[in-house]
């Protein structure tokens, strides 16, 4: 008797630690470096994942993926569509998906437990989820459109289109891009609070687009798609040093739009682009990105991009060339609004001249908030320095876009106002490198609440720190970060005012501390594919990425070899 209790004794002892459960944990799940990313084109997606611990010294020994075709399905923890079974493995970084063979628009739940050192298992993390984008071609509806054909300086475009839908909606997806850049919006609401999209590229290579879950903004009834769009770099008007007007990919502002609707019922429809979209000029009267952008609100038409308004006098849509680039999903952190940060000063350097300080270098653009008669021009201009007399000075960072045309505009966005109280406005499609900001055309006196400023960035996640005993080295730190982010706006650049153009050896030199300070692989993961885009047949690179053809003869390579 006394040898089997020992045994079960043995036994209890044994399962009791079999069951003990491990005192790690999976955390931020990552599909493509992206959390619970809409639109993926990666037919063979990678998986990430971070473990943490309680304990000192622990490790992961194993790993178990499942992937599901739903929710339910995975809280049953049946992977349907992928389950590795327990995997031998201490890696947790871009683990390739080998499951089945994943549809256009199709969405998956995944989630993820691990062994640790001593063969414990943990819990299963907290599940996640990612969605394919529009995986070929054929799964294009839509035509590119266009208000014209022309490249010529004009007001930028509004277009828009009105549908019904009769039934309850389950499930919305619009795929999108608009060159240079867009902003969508669905019965009056702007889709999404990305700014500058879709990502600079090499157009006659390469043009992305977004996915977005519009589920919410649609509606029994009347509805209405709303676009805008700007010049950016497809279409650039300014003349400089590196001769992007000469750009083989320039033409007119364009659009492309998908926007696929499920029914309660199981039934399917489709919005695409097409002639059937309206057209007319918008207030956005000028736009470059070297320039800056002028609004004339007297222009504007309320209710454009609502179902319901009065379009009659708009002009149908041209259906033009797509650009030769092929299409690809945006799968990194786009630009946002960062921070909006208060004036830390302002000065009438003269009367009516006005001198606002950020207090701190950066880029982005400023919001105004002011009030006067119609057709008051109220002008911003930006910069780093000032003259002796306090007013703005552009002199070293304009030098190379002055240099080819001297009577251009740089760096300065211009409001004219239409006259019915408080008004408030930023630049949409543009972006600016500056500390200060110069108003004129006030018709009242302007204080620090006329001002508010907006940093402007890809935003990406925030992963480092460093601290120490010794001032100096902290702030180092810190303008190191701010000089980062402000050079990042979908590629890493040298300067965010005078060239924001991706010089490589800038880039490669920063990347490092880059690295230790945010996760910006997607934004570098795009940008090689921009330098492949850009490599010729011989093996050259040219010395800034994307390019519209210089740079191939000076300065060129990785390193400006």
């Amino acid at each position: 008797m006394k040898s089997i209790t020992c045994v079960l004794l043995f036994l209890t002892t044994l399962t009791a630690h079999a069951e003990e459960e491990s005192s790690c944990r999976i955390e931020k799940l990552r599909c493509e470096y992206l959390t619970n990313p809409i639109g993926i084109d990666e037919t063979v997606p990678r998986l990430s994942w971070i473990v943490s611990s309680t304990e000192r010294n622990q490790r992961q020994s194993a790993y178990q993926i499942l992937v599901s075709s739903s929710e339910k399905n995975l809280e049953n923890s049946e992977g349907d569509v992928w389950d590795t079974s327990k995997v031998a493995s201490d890696e947790t970084v871009a683990i390739e998906y080998a499951g089945r063979a994943l549809a256009s628009g199709q969405e998956v739940w995944w989630k993820v437990r691990l062994w640790d050192g001593e063969g414990k298992a943990s819990p299963w993390s907290e599940p996640a989820t990612w969605e394919m984008a529009l995986l070929d071609k054929g799964d294009w509806h839509g035509q590119w459109i266009a208000r014209n054909d022309s490249v010529a300086e004009q007001p930028l475009p509004l277009l828009r289109r009105e549908f019904k839908l009769a039934k309850p909606i389950k499930r919305a997806r619009v795929y999108v891009t608009g060159l240079g850049y867009y902003e969508l919006s669905i019965n009056g609401q702007r889709i999404g609070e990305r700014c500058l999209e879709p990502g600079y590229t090499r157009y006659d290579k390469r043009v992305l687009y977004a996915t977005h879950d519009v589920t919410k903004n649609l509606q029994e009834g009347d509805n209405a798609l709303g676009m805008m769009l700007g010049n950016g770099w497809f279409n650039v008007q300014t003349v400089a040093s590196w001769d992007f007007e000469k750009a083989p990919w320039r033409a007119s502002p364009r659009m492309l739009l998908e926007l696929r609707i499920e029914f309660a019922d199981g039934t399917t429809e489709i919005i695409s682009s097409d002639d059937k979209w309206k057209t007319d000029e918008g207030p956005i009267v000028y736009n470059t990105i070297y320039g800056g952008e002028t609004y004339d609100a007297r222009r504007e038409q309320p209710g454009w991009d609502k179902p319901g308004f009065d379009d009659a006098a708009w002009n149908a849509a041209e259906l033009v060339d797509p650009p030769k680039g092929k299409l690809v999903a945006q799968a990194m952190h786009p630009i946002t609004i960062d921070q909006t940060i208060e004036p830390a000063s302002v000065t009438e350097t003269r009367p009516g001249v006005y001198v606002f300080d950020t207090g701190q270098n950066l880029a982005g653009c400023a919001e105004l908030k002011i009030s006067g008669p119609a057709g008051t021009k109220i002008t911003m201009k930006y910069g780093e320095r000032l003259n002796q007399d306090g007013t703005v000075n552009q002199d070293q960072i304009a030098g190379h876009v002055w240099g080819k045309g001297k009577d251009q505009q740089f760096q300065t966005d211009t409001y004219i106002l239409k006259g019915e109280g408080e008004e408030s406005w930023r630049s949409r499609f543009v972006y600016h490198g500056f500390q200060y900001v110069e108003v004129t055309g006030a018709t009242e006196p302007l204080t620090r609440d006329n001002l508010k400023i907006h940093f402007m960035h890809s935003a990406v996640p925030d992963v480092g720190h460093f601290s120490c005993s010794n001032p100096l080295l902290n702030q180092i730190w810190r303008n190191a970060r701010w000089s980062y982010l402000s050079n990042l706006h979908g590629i890493p650049t040298d300067c965010p005012h005078r060239e924001k153009n991706g010089w490589m050896a800038d880039a490669h030199l920063a990347c490092e501390t880059a690295l230790w300070n945010y996760d910006a692989v997607t934004v570098y993961e795009k940008w090689l594919s921009d330098m492949a885009d850009e490599q010729l047949a011989d093996g050259r690179l040219p010395g800034i990425v994307p390019t519209g053809g210089w740079g191939y003869d000076w300065g060129n390579g990785p390193a400006w070899d």
